[in-house]
């Protein structure tokens, strides 16, 4: 419901619409959201099977969200099973929009063709998770879940489908996974250059910003923090806004760190309150751990906002040291350095934030999203969306 999948989910489904195809979005339902579509172990003898259930998404496009035995597993999810099988037999054409490509496990065991629009492996996403997971879960992931995961990513970076990756990234560990070169494809998230566009006024110096899932752990948003602290502790008037709300871990170090003064939150935004966020930042940041892509960076510079990342995978594709922003170490004491160099050189913060802007203009709009999709269209099916 959050992050880059439905984003990227909500733009393929519209252009297929609007091109005249018939959609149909099938998810599968998690344990956290449809209890009563899953059977977890607890209810394995109670004679309840899997169910589905059909709604809308995205306002009106219609959607089936399936269930499956075991959950709390997780590799269940994607078993073949025969709710996934109608499916896939009931339809002409499949295109998997997920962040691992493991979702795409019933189509490769079906032979279907298909496209798999995806972010990462599976290890890639999987391995900043499985940080926080208490010693037993994590054994358990290590020796059970990831192994049989791994295999079933094999199965499908060797099966039938073409692979759209949304960075070099996520190209470079798909191919370095097992997928053939010749089927990965770069096909980058494209950003609404008209609804994200540079204020007709440059924001005020000072407030730095970030966007994003604030309890995923892959964003690493301490470090961010600790970055703050130093930058505070030198007596620079410098304030973060941060799109969600704190969990109770990130509300206590950033307690700890006593920056209760300096840090806003704004709530989860609808996707038409966004420009007006990025548009009050006068430097945006990621932190994280790893990333496929980070939309977030993209929108934030075709505001003409500049960014300072991590070296963390898909933000280097666009980050481009020296020209559209700063790429750094994960170390607080470098990304304050970086911060402070934007925030106190006016003039390279605004020729940075002009050359932002043009890049994604140049590399990311609409247009060619529709030609990156139409050369994996035409690999898979051989004619044109």
């Amino acid at each position: 419901m959050t992050g880059g999948v439905p984003d990227k989910a909500r733009i393929l489904v519209n252009h297929l619409r609007d091109l005249g195809h018939d959609v149909t979005v099938a998810h599968y339902a998690t344990l956290s959201d449809y209890r009563d579509l899953v059977v977890p172990s607890w209810h394995t003898l109670s004679g309840r099977k899997p169910g589905r259930r059909e709604g809308v998404c995205f306002d009106d496009v219609p959607c089936i969200a399936v269930g499956c035995r075991l959950p709390e597993l997780e590799f269940p999810y994607y078993f073949p099973s025969k709710h996934w099988r109608d499916l896939v037999d009931k339809y002409d054409r499949h295109i998997v929009i997920t962040g691992t490509v493991l979702t795409a496990y019933s189509l490769a065991k079906s032979g279907q063709p298909h496209l798999v629009w995806c972010a990462s492996t599976m290890i890639e996403d999987r391995i900043d998770r499985r940080r926080r997971m208490v010693l037993p879960r994590r054994l358990f992931d290590c020796l059970i879940v990831s192994p049989i995961l791994r295999l079933m990513e094999k199965t499908i970076l060797n099966g039938s489908g073409q692979f759209m990756g949304v960075s070099n990234y996520t190209k470079r560990t798909l191919v370095a996974a097992g997928a053939s070169a010749d089927r990965v494809d770069v096909t980058p998230i494209p950003v609404d250059l008209e609804g994200f566009k540079p204020p007709a006024t440059p924001a005020p110096s000072g407030t730095i910003g970030f966007a994003g899932r604030p309890e995923d752990d892959r964003k690493n948003l301490p470090l961010l923090f600790h970055a703050l602290k130093l930058l505070r502790d030198q007596g620079k008037t410098i304030s973060l806004k941060l799109t969600g709300d704190p969990s109770e871990k990130l509300r206590s170090q950033i307690a700890e760190l006593n920056l209760h003064d300096h840090i806003s939150w704004t709530g989860w935004l609808a996707q038409e309150e966004l420009p007006d966020f990025y548009q009050g930042l006068d430097v945006f940041v990621i932190p994280s751990f790893q990333e496929g892509l980070n939309i977030a960076g993209l929108q934030a510079m075709a505001t003409g906002v500049p960014v300072i990342s991590t070296r963390c995978g898909g933000p280097e594709d666009y980050v481009i040291n020296g020209k559209t922003g700063r790429l750094v170490e994960s170390t607080a004491e470098e990304m304050a350095i970086a911060i402070a160099t934007l925030i106190e050189d006016r003039e390279e913060r605004q020729w940075l934030g002009q050359n932002a802007r043009q890049f994604v203009e140049q590399n990311y709009s609409f247009e060619q999203f529709k030609d990156c999709l139409s050369i994996g269209w035409e690999k898979v099916w051989g004619d044109r969306p």
